[in-house]
């Protein structure tokens, strides 16, 4: 038992080394951000993630900003947490430029990292995070601007955007426009 786990280790490893042979892709879109009303000014914050981490970043990381591709994605992500919707929630429609995305929703890109699908999905507490974290801190260190990645709510994808590495900041990641959730 413990040989397969150190073995699954150790093939995570490799295949993380082969994540500069992947071929970044351009994105220039809309996507979204969900956050409760008491955090509407400030809707772009990274200090949620920095604070308790998140699935592809360990607490204490600071500037990694999760977006979801659709409202729905957004509202499936928040249902996980609170099922009833016991708070107000505001949505962010975010305008999204970015040059160098690691798109982890391509078969052939896991291929090429030694993971499914499956792997990206699994687990609901940060313990369960190891090879997403690990994920998104080498590609956070290769310099990558961005993980586009399945959702766990199966409603879509999101985004991991690492702030800290993008050029023009405020340029490449900006609000548009903010609505209350109904």
């Amino acid at each position: 038992m413990g040989n397969s786990r150190l073995s699954k280790s150790k093939e995570l490893f490799l295949g993380l080394s082969n994540i500069s042979k992947i071929v970044p892709i351009s994105l220039d879109n809309f996507f979204f951000r969900i956050v409760s009303q008491k955090h509407e000014k400030h809707i772009l914050s990274t200090e949620g993630s920095r604070i308790s981490g998140g699935r592809y970043n360990n607490p204490g990381i600071d500037g990694i900003l999760y977006l979801g591709e659709s409202k729905e994605v957004c509202t499936a992500e928040i249902k996980r947490k609170d099922p009833l919707f016991s708070l107000k929630y505001i949505i962010g429609k975010v305008e999204v430029k970015l040059d160098k995305v690691l798109d982890l929703g391509r078969e052939e890109n896991l291929k090429i990292l030694g993971i499914k699908k499956e792997d990206l999905i699994k687990g609901e507490k940060a313990g369960e995070y190891k090879v997403t974290r690990e994920i998104g801190r080498e590609a956070y260190k290769k310099g990558y601007e961005a993980l586009l990645v399945p959702s766990i709510t199966g409603k879509g994808n999101n985004l991991v955007v690492f702030i800290p590495n993008l050029k023009e900041k405020s340029e490449r990641v900006k609000l548009i426009k903010t609505s209350q959730v109904k």
